[in-house]
């Protein structure tokens, strides 16, 4: 009897425990990857960590250039194209957990991994990639720069 009490006290009590995800946060999901979910609103970005222990929340705004290649990626697809994998990735390539969300669009979400994304969305994914960097302080080098994609001097509102 005390063992069953006892495993039903564990099980109640770990059934609480896992990742915390605010459920309301500012923006749509536009981009996910194996830790957090991106949100966007406007020029907010909202990082959601779908495991605090692996990953970190938190939010920024978007610099010119990162919002400039967003915005162009994003106004130059068809929303009726299917931008899922890309055709010359191998069957073989290990499954993913990357998705890009585009609102509007008859086939999102996009399947959109580093190995296996449609090269009409690397740009945008570059850019998520480059605001979840930025997030740890890291400023990685694309086009031959540092790319800044989150500004520093602007804090989100509590």
């Amino acid at each position: 009897m005390s063992k069953t009490i006892t495993i039903v006290a564990l099980v109640i009590t770990f059934a609480g425990c896992g990742p915390e995800i605010d459920d309301d946060p500012p923006g749509t999901l536009e981009y996910e990857d194996p830790f957090a979910r991106y949100y966007r609103l406007e020029r907010r970005v909202d990082i959601v960590a779908k495991d605090p222990m692996l990953a970190r929340s938190g939010c920024g705004f978007l610099t010119d250039r990162a919002y400039d290649d967003l915005m162009n990626t994003i106004d130059a697809l068809d929303p009726s194209v299917d931008y899922g994998v890309h055709p010359e990735c191998s069957q073989t390539a290990p499954p993913a957990d990357d998705w890009f969300y585009i609102e509007g669009f008859t086939h999102s979400p996009f399947l959109c991994a580093w190995y296996c994304c449609h090269p009409d969305l690397i740009r945008a994914a570059t850019v998520y990639f480059v605001v979840g960097s930025n997030l740890f302080d890291q400023r990685p080098n694309i086009d031959g720069e540092p790319y800044v994609a989150l500004e520093p001097d602007m804090p989100c509102p509590e």
